[in-house]
């Protein structure tokens, strides 16, 4: 009997833990189900991610071709097959990317179209561009590397007003000792901020007068030899970069500064300070100096001195602030000046002019900003003078539509040395097609 109550108990037992066991057998595979159906989704998801990568790889790679630097300087170490069959690696400073097949053969092509509305009640009433619609500029922008260690870029432009010239034409070389950079062929100088640019960069629809009136309509731009680098210095906060250069003689449409002998040639050097003063703040200030001839002989009576200082604070990384500002100064050696009938004219041998200008974007698409300009004319009499310069005020707002597209109002007020004054508005519209080195900023 009791050897029968041991069994009993003994099979209650058992069947009890089978119970238990079974029931913990049915939540461990419950839960093994709900691991596997979390590692399926994760599978899925992954899978999702490597097919969208393989679609933008193959994008990439369709669209290499054609794929140039932007505005600013890019760096490739993918190797390029050389004329050879070889590879090589482009070298530091040259911004080239790798290009395969025939494509590496062909130029970076861009157009720049500049479409200005202008009104003035100038007394000028037939000067150029005012009371009408124009194609005030159409760049063709051709652009390649030559080789791993220098560029050819050039520049056709095309307008209402004048006949097609050759603006741009240089080739930059990189293959320099100390890792100095050359530029030989026409070019715009590295004199100041404003005249080293092209329009679409300027935050206004005109230059600044002292950029118009001493150096050209449109700034500077000669044939010459330019060389550049950056001066060696212990500190790493603040870079200082150093050029130097010589051009043919005389300056661009409308300006005085020089005379219009080329043979003559004129010499330029800048000096280039950058610092960032913190993450969102930086300022750069550059002084220039230029030396030219005044007439067809053989001395150099113009010395001129050029200060410009820019500082740009991003309030916001959306918001950004920028002051820029110019002064050129000139010493010209001209002691006597006479008019068309022999009398002696009084004229400023010391004549200087500046601008400062305060840029603010309020918003990735939209930006306002004004302009103060002075400047004091060359070569004229100071008895036929009213007042003793010329001054501007200007004021605009700007709509950048995308990167390629541009569109700004601006109202500027001239008071005139010579007397009178002028109302202008201006209606600018700035657009870019395919690849250049200075698309819109």
């Amino acid at each position: 009997m009791t050897s029968f109550m041991l069994f009993i108990a003994a099979l209650i037992s058992f069947v009890s833990s089978a119970q238990v066991w079974a029931d913990s057998s049915e939540q461990d595979v419950a839960q093994l189900r709900r691991q596997v159906e979390e590692l399926k989704d994760v599978v899925g998801e992954l899978r999702g991610t490597i097919q969208a990568q393989q679609a933008r790889l193959a994008v990439l790679e369709q669209g290499r071709g054609s794929t140039a630097p932007s505005s600013v300087s890019l760096v490739s170490a993918a190797p390029t097959p050389s004329a050879g069959g070889e590879y090589y690696t482009a070298p530091r400073g040259n911004p080239q990317m790798a290009k395969t097949g025939l494509q590496a053969l062909n130029p970076e092509i861009g157009v720049l179209a500049d479409i200005v509305a202008q009104t003035s009640e100038s007394s000028q009433v037939d000067a150029e561009g005012n009371d009408k619609i124009s194609a005030r500029e159409v760049e063709l922008i051709f652009g390649h590397p030559i080789d791993p260690y220098s560029r050819l870029d050039v520049t056709a432009t095309f307008s209402d007003f004048e006949a097609a010239s050759l603006e741009e034409a240089y080739i930059t070389h990189w293959g320099m000792p100390a890792e100095m950079r050359a530029k030989i062929g026409r070019m715009r100088p590295k004199i100041g901020k404003a005249s080293a640019v092209h329009r679409d960069v300027l935050e206004t629809a005109d230059e600044p007068l002292v950029v118009s009136q001493y150096l050209g309509a449109e700034g500077l731009t000669r044939t010459g030899v330019e060389l550049s680098g950056f001066i060696p210095a212990p500190w790493t906060a603040v870079t200082h970069e150093l050029t130097g250069g010589i051009m043919e003689g005389g300056v661009g449409e409308g300006g005085t500064l020089f005379g219009s002998t080329r043979r003559r040639p004129s010499f330029y050097t800048h000096l280039k300070n950058f610092w960032d003063i913190s993450d969102v703040s930086n300022l750069e200030v550059g002084a220039t100096y230029l030396t030219g001839s005044d007439d067809a002989d053989s001395s150099y009576e113009v010395n001129a001195l050029g200060l410009d200082a820019t500082l740009i604070h991003y309030v916001t990384p959306t918001n950004k602030f920028k002051w820029q500002n110019e002064l050129y100064v000139q010493d010209r050696k001209e002691t006597t000046t006479f008019a068309e009938d022999g009398t002696e004219l009084n004229v400023q041998n010391n004549p200087w002019g500046a601008y400062s200008l305060l840029d603010y974007r309020l918003s990735p698409r939209f930006g306002v900003g004004g302009r103060v300009d002075y400047v004091e004319p060359i070569g004229a009499a100071r008895s036929s003078l009213v007042r003793q310069g010329d001054v501007g005020l200007s004021g605009y707002l700007t709509f950048y539509q995308s990167e390629f597209a541009r569109w700004r109002l601006q109202y500027r007020h001239s008071t005139f040395a010579a007397g009178g004054d002028d109302n202008a508005v201006f209606l600018q519209g700035t657009v870019a097609i395919g690849v250049h080195k200075h698309q819109l900023q």
